[in-house]
């Protein structure tokens, strides 16, 4: 029974020692941390995020892309504040790169031009010849800027001279220009968007097309053109409205021989052509054009229309039910 229970353990241990263990070289040199800039105010205030750039130069690129061999960190003392793969886009991502890590507001209390370090190693799950990569930096760039609108300014400056750099670094246009200015290419995009988090929604002046919130205005309307031509008619209407005991303003008497107007064209028409839909047509044509210049309250006319369009849609339903 032993001897059963034994022999399991035994094969799983020979199928262990038996698993291979990748091995990958050192870089040729380095690696190398070229750059690190640090902003605020990126997606919130006071929040904090770190670009570094690096260099892991290799004659022959190891068969492991640099996201399964490399880690970045972002560190103070000993506690690891943000980690992240670095992205492979070119040369399975070795030589040139970047990459980046971010703090929400809340995290990066305290940390603004802390004594904070950047390290890029080689992942602890491959077998290193001849000796586990690593290279740690403390300088850091702090870039104080006072607003988002501010960040997003310098930032735009920074990533497209340096998509401009890794452009003539692997001879792959990473920025195109537009009517607008400088923007990133469909390449520089698909990079940069995965090297810098949420980098469309901080800075959208580095694409060519982005989403925008529009701005809408209240317009308070105004009838001075309105009671400009009013000022033209020839007629004192305002008296003749008196006349007929109407109540004193002009545009009422104004709007009743509109009305009487219209209801004659459109009879006349009615008459000539037996046709009532040519004649409505004409008749709410005929408002519409005395309603522009304000011979006619155009309220009055609204209303008009919609009680006409009410009541040919009341005949229609009885007729259908009829």
């Amino acid at each position: 029974m032993r001897r059963l229970l034994v022999l399991p353990l035994v094969l799983l241990a020979l199928i262990v020692l038996a698993a291979p263990v990748y091995a990958i070289n050192s870089p040729d040199s380095g690696p190398f941390i070229t750059r690190v800039d640090a902003y605020r105010h990126y997606l919130e205030s006071d929040d904090l995020l770190v670009v570094a750039r690096y260099n892991v130069p290799y004659a022959t690129p190891p068969t492991e892309i640099i996201t399964q061999a490399y880690l970045g960190r972002l560190m103070n003392g000993s506690t690891v504040l943000a980690s992240v793969l670095p992205y492979s886009y070119y040369n399975k991502g070795y030589g040139y790169g970047g990459f980046s890590m971010y703090l929400d507001a809340a995290s990066a209390t305290g940390l603004w031009e802390a004594a904070l370090t950047i390290e890029l190693r080689g992942s602890p799950t491959l077998s290193w010849t001849p000796s586990v990569p690593s290279v740690v930096t403390s300088s850091i760039n702090w870039r104080s800027t006072a607003s988002a609108t501010a960040t997003q300014a310098l930032m735009y400056s920074h990533l497209i001279a340096y998509a401009e750099d890794l452009s003539d670094y692997w001879s792959i246009a990473l920025t195109s220009s537009t009517a607008a200015g400088t923007v990133l290419s469909t390449y520089g995009e698909t990079y940069f968007t995965n090297v810098v988090p949420n980098l469309r929604t901080a800075v959208p002046s580095l694409f060519s097309a982005g989403v925008t919130t529009p701005t809408y205005e209240d317009i308070e309307w105004q009838k001075t053109q309105s009671e400009a031509i009013k000022g033209t008619w020839p007629f004192d209407w305002g008296g003749m409205s008196q006349y007929f005991g109407l109540p004193s303003s002009d545009e009422v008497f104004r709007t009743l021989i509109g009305f009487v107007i219209v209801f004659a064209i459109s009879a006349l028409i009615m008459a000539k052509t037996n046709r009532t839909d040519f004649a409505m047509l004409a008749g709410f044509g005929l408002l519409i054009v005395l309603a522009v210049p304000g011979w006619i309250s155009p309220i009055i006319v609204a209303g008009f229309a919609f009680l006409a369009v009410l009541g040919a849609a009341l005949v229609f339903i009885a007729g259908k039910a009829s």
